[in-house]
């Protein structure tokens, strides 16, 4: 099982903590989110070599990180992060990833290890990681139609919605070949740099079954200095 945790944007909603360095290196409790995101991939037998990380936003900063605490990752670099969305940094994994089994993450969410524990025992191809019965504005919501997910979208209505995603995804080999076809449609032939991974993903849940791993562990998706002080307590 692969890995591929994107971490190029800019956190701007987190500023000043962000002014120097990448969102991903805000401490919840002096514990890095991705120090903690690794830890959790560590603890469950994914070893450093199976990690990618795209960077963006302050990079060096995050590659010296990167390099003296889990020098076996890999690291690719978004250069056009400032123009970008994360499904082009999704993009430029695909020789590593394509046609494997892959754990999909963003870098700005904080969680529990047994997340990740559920999300490879379970013998099901294809997940997304489900807060059920939640609703939150900002995050991405699922419908779903018996025990497939048939939507993921920002804009869900809260009537329709089956619960957030923690926007941590487990993709089968087979649905990794035909996500990639999805993104360089997006990207190579549309020009579409600018959409977010769960508009190709959207488009996927078509043509591959997907399923909601549901799950009432503590995790916040920190965007701002509000969600960072909930993360403290909560952790």
């Amino acid at each position: 099982m692969k890995v591929v945790i994107l971490a190029a944007g800019f956190g701007s909603r987190l500023r000043p903590l962000t002014d120097d360095r990448p969102k991903c290196m805000v401490e919840v409790n002096n514990v890095k989110i991705i120090e903690k995101q690794i830890s959790n991939l560590l603890k469950n037998g994914i070893n450093e070599e199976k990690i990618t990380i795209v960077t963006g936003y302050k990079t060096e900063k995050l590659e010296k990180y990167l390099k003296e605490n889990y020098p076996k990752t890999n690291i690719i670099i978004n250069k056009d992060y400032e123009t970008t969305n994360n499904m082009y940094s999704l993009y430029l994994t695909k020789n590593v990833v394509e046609n494997n089994d892959f754990i999909l993450m963003n870098a700005d969410v904080f969680y529990e290890e047994n997340i990740i524990k559920e999300l490879l025992e379970s013998n099901r191809k294809n997940l997304m990681v489900c807060d059920d019965g939640r609703y939150i504005e900002e995050s991405m919501k699922i419908v779903k139609n018996e025990n497939r997910i048939i939507e993921i979208s920002k804009k869900i209505k809260e009537e329709d919605a089956y619960g957030v995603t923690i926007d941590v995804y487990k993709i089968s080999k087979e649905a990794s070949i035909k996500l990639f076809e999805i993104i360089k449609q997006f990207i190579e032939v549309d020009k579409d740099l600018n959409s977010w991974t769960e508009v190709a993903l959207n488009i996927l849940i078509k043509d591959e079954i997907f399923e909601s791993l549901d799950m009432k562990y503590k995790w916040v998706e920190i965007d701002n200095q509000e969600d960072l002080k909930m993360a403290e307590e909560l952790f």
